[in-house]
């Protein structure tokens, strides 16, 4: 009977041994049940509420392939019924979450395939919070996956859409982004400058202090890495600034941000050897109940702290703890050595010390050439992000240049037309002169028909002055008159015109006179030379073919009137009239339309 009761316990307790875990899982499976039940009999924005409460209890075990699929499963129906009911807003946090659960499980490949739908999405439905948040994760995903280049064009266009709606949170954020670029290739001083513009335009705008935090954090860790411990004290009173304002903004506490503000002090102290104050911050960051700080970098901290006080002891079972929790890099496991030697070889340990050196040496050929090939690979992947930024700086200079010739050649163009208008009124000024002098002589000449006066048919080009009387012009004979007047004639008869050899004896010998006298009476008449007298009759007499004769070419004419050089013509045409042959052809020709 013992043993029969016996055997019932066993039973009993082995069974609730069994049962446990299932027990354990129970509640969150009834919370996934529940959630199930709610989604079946709600409509509306309940329903959708309630598909965010479940896939968010399947976003904390992605790590099980078999409850990634659920989840995504769960994405899509969550994303067909907010497109159902119009929720833009539900949508968007649907799709944010399917990004965020492939960088958690890194799918990098994945957010790359999918977030730029995402991203127009947002754009769309100006959902810019979102769209930063994506777009980090985007520009995450590049960096994880060593596409520098692209994460740069990436946190380039981010910024740049920021910039064009005046959105300072999203220029901020994609600024944080290109620091992070740099932090990963080791580029400090750009990666500084980056936090310091990132947390100047946070400092501006509300609901970024987690990032603002952040961004003190890394931007300390940039200024350890220059050696530049003095600007970091300087910054502890603004990030001190920045988690007072992250905590009153939350109502809670903030012991991470505390946290990552102690580590940055405490490494500064240990770097400068000044251990008792580090040690002061070690204290604290021991003190903060929930943190998330490296244990790696707690018991370095504390090996060296230990060490400096001659306790060596301790100092060896940190290190010792330290080297368990290396996870970074066989960089770190290396400097773990190293301070491991120093501490045995105090403690007089000294065999163990060389033995750990030759580990330590073994350890730096190999991470000498990881650092080398890392080094070639950071030098390729700065020519290929500073290859980029220099064709789009030449390609602006290309834009600057081309935009810089086409305002000239507008300039010049209107130059032009302002000039040509100037000269066209100009013309028609110096036309209309012309036609009213034309008028002119010929009222003179009908006036010179009605009276006794003998210059009846004495060329135009007679000057008023000449026939004046006056005391400052000779008397001019009726013979005097009647020989210019012969002269004319003698010039319009037949080719004479045109011979522009004749000579001036053929003139005389046909007129009947002598050179003293033809000149005398030329020059009294018209108050120049006979020879200028018979150019001024032929450029006269080529301007009223101009005006008769718009058929005829330039050229034709000037031969006419016995011009056998073009170019001659065109100058004392110019210089009669003050205007081309061919610009008074073109008023001509205006006129008569």
């Amino acid at each position: 009977m013992k043993t029969k009761t016996f055997l019932s316990v066993f039973l009993w307790g082995y069974l609730v041994c069994l049962t446990m875990p299932a027990l354990a899982h129970n509640p969150l499976q009834h919370q996934k049940d529940s959630l199930r039940r709610v989604i079946e009999q709600s409509e509306g924005i309940d329903k959708l509420r309630s598909y965010n409460r479940l896939y968010y209890l399947y976003m904390s075990e992605i790590a099980d392939d078999r409850k990634m699929d659920t989840l995504l499963t769960l994405f899509d129906q969550a994303e067909a019924e907010a497109i159902k009911q119009g929720n833009a807003k539900m949508q968007g946090m649907v799709y944010g979450n399917i990004i965020i659960s492939h960088i958690n499980r890194n799918e990098y490949d994945k957010v790359i395939q999918k977030a730029p739908d995402y991203l127009d999405f947002y754009i769309k439905n100006e959902q810019w919070r979102l769209y930063n948040q994506i777009h980090m994760q985007l520009i995450t995903a590049y960096n994880l996956k060593g596409d520098y280049k692209q994460a740069a064009e990436e946190a380039e266009k981010m910024f740049n859409s920021a910039k064009e709606r005046n959105d300072k949170a999203g220029m901020a954020t994609a600024l944080y982004a290109t620091a992070i670029t740099y932090s990963i290739q080791k580029r400090w001083k750009e990666e500084e400058h980056c936090f310091r513009e990132c947390i100047s335009l946070l400092w501006e705008v509300s609901g970024y202090d987690n990032i603002l935090t952040q961004s003190y954090a890394f931007l300390c860790s940039s200024l350890r890495a220059q050696a530049q411990y003095d600007e970091i004290l300087q910054l502890v009173p603004e990030y001190e600034k920045a988690i007072a304002r992250f905590e009153k903004a939350t109502g809670r506490t903030q012991p991470e941000a505390w946290g990552n503000l102690y580590v940055a002090l405490m490494d500064v102290y240990i770097d400068t050897k000044d251990y008792d104050k580090a040690g002061e911050y070690l204290t604290k960051l021991e003190n903060i109940v929930s943190n998330n700080i490296s244990q790696y970098e707690l018991a370095r901290a504390k090996a060296l702290i230990y060490q400096s006080r001659g306790d060596y002891r301790k100092a060896l079972a940190e290190i010792d703890s330290a080297a368990v929790e290396v996870q970074e890099s066989g960089f770190d496991l290396n400097a773990v050595r190293k301070i491991k030697m120093e501490i045995l070889c105090r403690m007089g340990r000294v065999d163990e010390a060389f033995v750990l050196m030759d580990e330590f040496i073994a350890a730096n050929d190999t991470l000498k050439d990881v650092e080398i090939n890392a080094k070639f690979d950071e030098l390729r992947t700065q020519y290929e992000v500073e290859k980029h930024i220099a064709e789009k700086e030449r390609n602006f200079h290309y834009f600057l240049f081309t935009l810089g010739i086409c305002l000239i050649l507008v300039l010049l163009l209107v130059g032009v037309f302002y000039y040509n208008r100037i000269i066209t009124i100009k013309n028609r000024k110096l036309y209309e002169q012309i036609k009213e002098q034309d008028r002119l002589a010929d009222k003179l000449f009908l006036l010179s028909h009605s009276s006794d006066t003998p210059t009846s048919s004495v060329h135009a080009d007679v000057t008023p002055e000449a026939t004046t009387g006056t005391c400052d012009a000779p008397v001019v004979s009726s013979e005097q008159y009647n020989l210019v007047e012969r002269l004319q004639e003698y010039l319009l008869t037949g080719d004479n015109f045109l011979n522009a050899d004749i000579s001036r004896d053929e003139i005389i010998s046909a007129l009947g006179t002598n050179k003293n006298t033809l000149t005398e009476a030329v020059k009294s008449v018209t108050g120049k030379t006979p020879m200028k007298y018979m150019r001024a009759m032929k450029i006269e007499e080529a301007r009223k073919m101009l005006d008769k004769h718009p058929e005829l070419t330039i050229e034709a004419i000037a031969f006419s009137c016995g011009f056998n050089i073009p170019s001659t013509f065109y100058r004392l045409f110019r210089k009669q009239y003050g205007i081309t042959p061919a610009e008074y052809q073109k008023m001509a020709k205006s006129q008569k339309k």
